[in-house]
Order: C-alpha cells, then sequence, then structure tokens
C-alpha cells in the first residue's frame, strides 16, 4: 500500500523546518547547542559579571522546540520523522 504524502502547506513547513533530520541528529543538534549556551553563561558570568538565568531557560525552551516539536509532529502525521523514505 503507497501512502500519498500530505501536501499541506503546514506539512512543507514542518518538512522544511526539519531538514529531513533523524531524532538522533536533532537530539546531537540540541545537546551541542544546549552546550554552547552553558558556555556562553560561564563566560558571561566569570568576564561580564551578569547572571543570564532567566534568558538561558527561555532560550533552552525555545531550541527544545525548535528540535523536537517538528519531528513529533511529522511523526504523528506520516508515523517518520523526516520525509525521507
Amino acid at each position: 500500500m503507497n501512502k500519498q504524502q500530505p501536501g499541506g502547506v503546514v506539512f512543507r513547513t514542518l518538512v522544511q523546518i526539519n531538514a529531513g533530520r533523524s531524532f538522533l541528529a536533532n537530539l546531537g543538534g540540541f545537546a551541542c547547542v544546549v552546550l554552547m549556551l552553558g558556555l556562553a553563561n560561564i563566560f558571561c558570568r566569570s568576564i561580564l559579571h551578569t547572571d543570564l538565568l532567566f534568558e538561558l531557560r527561555l532560550l533552552i525552551v525555545a531550541v527544545a522546540l525548535y528540535f523536537f516539536v517538528p519531528p513529533l509532529a511529522l511523526w504523528l502525521w506520516t508515523g517518520r520523522t523526516s520525509d525521507k523514505p
């Protein structure tokens, strides 16, 4: 049975945001960005004497939404996390 791929605007936008990445690639990207945000926080605390804890929490939530919501929506919609067969 060959499923026809949906072609709506929302679906195409989700596919473009996910860019064909698998779950593990999204997890690795999320870990790298969180690591860089942590290093930036250490730099700001030690050099600039500024606390970024509130902003850091918001940025981590935004990055998590960017990396995990599109593949979850694609998985629920099509049964796959990427647009590749």
